[in-house]
């Protein structure tokens, strides 16, 4: 008995403390039998059993459907009340039929409106796009820029046309009516009045010259710059009802070309 309790005594000094502490699954379970501790301890807390919860998602839950829910309110009792109003005869109803009539069929006054953003703001809203400016100037698709262009005699009749002259046309007008540059650009030729009258050459963007003959008065000097519509002269005074002739011709690139296909004539 004494060699056997020897040799016990012997084997529990030799096990190493950290070894049966690693291997014991639950240490703390045998220190409290040792201590006589009939309750056992839980030292991992337990979750929690009601999660958290955000209440601000809970606050904002489907907003988009109360807010239509209310605007639909508002929109219904708008109209019940538009609807009744105009069910009734009275001074103070035909006040309000009166006020939504005008605002059903008056149209808005934007070039008003801008005036007073530009004052206000000092400059037009450009990022709404009925006060943009559009006055941009247009560009091929050769990349090449397409400036305005406008008939050189407002209302005039073609009386002789590109197939005849072969160099240009003639138009009617009434005595001694106004005529305009056809297109922008700078006064190349301005000749002296004669019995034919006078003749003005303007040098245009893109290799183009246009020519304007017959002229009885001239509004122009050599190397002024003139944009389409500007005034340049006037037509020869007639007698009675006839009419007076202006010569128009277009140049493309130092050749003669029909300005039927290049100038919008009325």
């Amino acid at each position: 008995m004494n060699m056997k309790d020897g040799k016990q005594h012997k084997d529990k000094e030799e096990l190493d403390p950290e070894v049966v502490w690693k291997t014991n699954p639950n240490p703390w379970a045998s220190w409290g039998e040792d201590n006589e501790i009939s309750e056992k301890r839980s030292f991992v807390k337990a979750p929690h059993s009601t999660p958290n919860k955000d209440t601000r998602f809970e606050r904002s839950k489907h907003p988009f459907r109360r807010e239509l829910m209310w605007k639909l309110v508002i929109a219904l009792v708008l109209f019940g009340g538009i609807w009744t109003m105009f069910q009734y005869d009275t001074e103070y109803t035909r006040k309000g039929q009166a006020l939504v009539r005008q605002a059903l069929v008056d149209e808005i006054d934007f070039a008003a409106a801008a005036a007073w953003y530009k004052e206000t703001f000092a400059g037009a809203p450009s990022f709404i796009p009925i006060f943009e400016d559009k006055n941009e100037a247009a560009v091929g698709a050769d990349g090449t820029v397409r400036l305005p262009i406008v008939a050189p005699l407002q209302g005039g009749s073609l009386v002789r046309t590109f197939a005849e002259l072969l160099n240009g046309i003639e138009l009617a007008g009434g005595s001694e009516e106004q005529v305009v540059a056809a297109e922008t650009g700078r006064v190349l030729v301005l000749t002296d009045p004669s019995d034919k009258g006078s003749t003005i050459v303007i040098q245009h963007a893109n290799q183009r010259v246009t020519i304007y003959g017959k002229l009885g008065e001239t509004e122009v000097r050599v190397n002024d710059w003139v944009e389409a519509g500007d005034p340049i002269g006037k037509l020869m005074s007639s007698e009675g009802v006839q009419p007076s002739l202006l010569y128009f011709a277009v140049k493309q690139n130092d050749l003669y070309i029909d300005p039927v296909d290049v100038i919008p004539l009325d």
